[in-house]
């Protein structure tokens, strides 16, 4: 065999090694996005940026303590209601939609049967017609 034959053979290997990388890419699609529907929440974003301005203005932004299993929450002025949305970023499967009412400025939520790892958690809530959004980073040991 001769040299032209070695590039030749070569190439047709390292083209083959492309097509092979370029099909299992392909069929092994877990490179997702981590929301599915972007588009929308960048379309209504006005609304998200309204509430995190609100938790600014408002100092209202709550302070998360983990004691044990039970996450507490404690909100800056009593009365909360609403959304508390907890996600993983290595598993969607196990993304969480909590609602929630408190008539004191705490919330108390047991997360024993929680995965251990990180969560981001988002709470979404509304007090006296005015609504909120904060986003903190949860590590449940």
């Amino acid at each position: 065999m001769n040299w032209g034959y070695k590039i030749v053979f070569g190439l047709g290997a390292f083209m083959l090694f492309i097509i092979g990388a370029g099909i299992y890419m392909v069929s092994h699609d877990n490179d997702t996005l981590v929301e599915s529907d972007y588009y929308e929440k960048g379309l209504n974003y006005d609304e998200t940026f309204h509430k995190k301005e609100n938790l600014l203005n408002d100092h209202a932004r709550p302070k998360i303590q983990l004691l044990k299993d039970t996450l507490l929450i404690q909100f800056s002025t009593t009365g909360n209601e609403g959304n508390l949305n907890f996600k993983r970023l290595d598993d969607k499967s196990l993304d969480l939609q909590l609602p929630f009412f408190s008539k004191t400025n705490q919330f108390k939520l047991p997360v024993s049967t929680f995965k251990k790892g990180n969560w981001n958690l988002e709470i979404d809530w509304v007090h006296s017609d005015k609504s909120y959004i904060s986003d903190h980073a949860v590590f449940i040991q």
